[in-house]
């Protein structure tokens, strides 16, 4: 495989999933992981997922502005990637936490991960969340290629 050079390269069209009508935590992170394994990015979707779930119950990667980056680490990882899913509408992503989500950001990571990737694009994306066109652009998305085009820009220069 060639070196990671960029955000960009991580981003999967395959991987982006809109107007989803999903209201847990578990069920978005399932068919994300399960749609992973279909593209060929995991070898297997269990140990992806219960890493998922273990980086969740540290810290729930909700982060505001409707949007939550979960992440895992793991063998079965084959190369770094970013999933993405939008619900159809905002649901309580953690118990016991206020933050709703309708953005999903799966990000997966070789467990040998030697660029971090995944703290790259957690960096850039939330920097570029910040912004509410380009969010609220993203929310209302219905076109797969458009929302590729704009996850894809985010690591290039403004």
């Amino acid at each position: 495989m060639s070196d990671v050079n960029g955000v960009q390269d991580v981003i999967e069209k395959d991987m982006i999933l809109l107007g989803q009508d999903l209201a847990t935590k578990d069920d978005v992170l399932r068919l994300l992981v399960e749609t992973a394994e279909k593209n060929g990015l995991i070898t297997e979707q269990t140990p992806f997922l219960e890493a998922a779930l273990q980086r969740e119950a540290q810290v729930p990667t909700a982060i505001g502005y409707r949007i939550a980056i979960p992440h895992g680490k793991s063998e079965v990882v084959k190369r770094p990637f970013v999933g993405m899913l939008q619900a159809t509408s905002d649901f309580l992503w953690t118990e016991g936490h206020e933050e709703e989500v309708k953005l999903i950001f799966l990000i997966g990571v070789p467990q040998e991960n030697e660029h971090n990737i995944h703290l790259k694009f957690i960096s850039k994306l939330s920097k570029k969340l910040l912004d509410d066109e380009f969010r609220d652009e993203l929310v209302d998305c219905t076109d797969v290629e458009r929302a590729y085009e704009l996850l894809h820009s985010i690591g290039n220069p403004a």
